[in-house]
């Protein structure tokens, strides 16, 4: 039986068993945390492999189609309008053919010189004359990757003026950046106006230039400047050189944008 005068024991804690216990437990804490950090490292890195995966596998297949179908030489035809008996529109005796060849011949030099391209030029003289559809075999044969007919404008309102350019009239992405790539250039070294990219055949919509629809590549019509218009005539006779190597410059460009790659089924 306890004495029931007996004074309570007091015990007291050392500030060493203190300290140790502190310790443990803050070890305790330290590793339960780098258990935990471990872990939720390890599921990130997992979800960041899963869905650097998923992105791989949609990316991918596009990134292969690219390097299945970059050309080392694409074949561009270079078509001077009209020639020989057809002499196009004229402007007293300024003919249409005669222009049509001066810049077409730049086109034809300045792409020349570049290593991954193949030009070929319909004509090189004003008494060789061929027919649309001679000039669409040509190029349909050789199976060309871009078909560019160069011309000049006219009209019988002497006022009209400026740069178009032609395309098919179920244009897709290709006749769009073509149209306007080359509406850019030859905007940057100067024209009266910018009269846009047109879709199928002046005054009919539903039908297309003979050379667009004969062709299979990618073709459009380059109308540069009205030969009826006094000014654009100027700015012709001032420009035509730097116009045939913008236009050769955005042929180029076309290429090295994989524009022009087809894709293989």
């Amino acid at each position: 039986m306890a004495d029931s005068n007996s004074k309570p024991v007091v015990r007291r804690l050392h500030k060493g068993r203190l300290y140790g216990c502190l310790t443990i437990l803050v070890l305790f804490i330290i590793i339960i945390s780098s258990i935990i950090s471990g872990c939720s490292k390890r599921n990130n890195e997992k979800d960041k492999k899963d869905k650097d995966s998923s992105v791989v596998d949609v990316i991918n297949p596009q990134q292969t189609q690219q390097d299945e179908y970059v050309k080392d030489k694409y074949v561009i035809y270079i078509d001077p309008g009209h020639g020989g008996n057809d002499p196009g529109s004229n402007n007293g005796d300024r003919y249409e053919k005669v222009d049509n060849l001066r810049y077409a011949t730049v086109v034809y030099e300045e792409l020349l010189k570049k290593d991954n391209i193949e030009p070929v030029i319909i004509r090189t003289d004003n008494q060789t004359f061929f027919s649309n559809e001679e000039k669409a075999k040509m190029a349909n044969d050789a199976d060309a990757d871009l078909y560019l007919a160069l011309h000049r404008n006219h009209s019988e309102d002497w006022t009209a003026c400026g740069v178009e350019i032609w395309v098919q009239k179920e244009k897709d992405v290709v006749d769009e950046v073509l149209g306007y790539k080359l509406l850019q250039a030859l905007s940057a070294v100067g024209i009266q106006s910018n009269r846009g990219v047109q879709a199928g055949y002046t005054n009919d919509s539903q039908g297309n230039f003979q050379i667009i629809e004969y062709t299979n590549m990618p073709c459009c019509i380059v109308e540069l400047g009205f030969i009826s218009n006094d000014e654009d005539n100027r700015l012709f006779d001032k420009n035509y050189k730097e116009y045939g190597i913008a236009i050769a410059n955005v042929a180029e460009q076309m290429c090295l944008d994989g524009y022009l790659d087809e894709v293989v089924q």
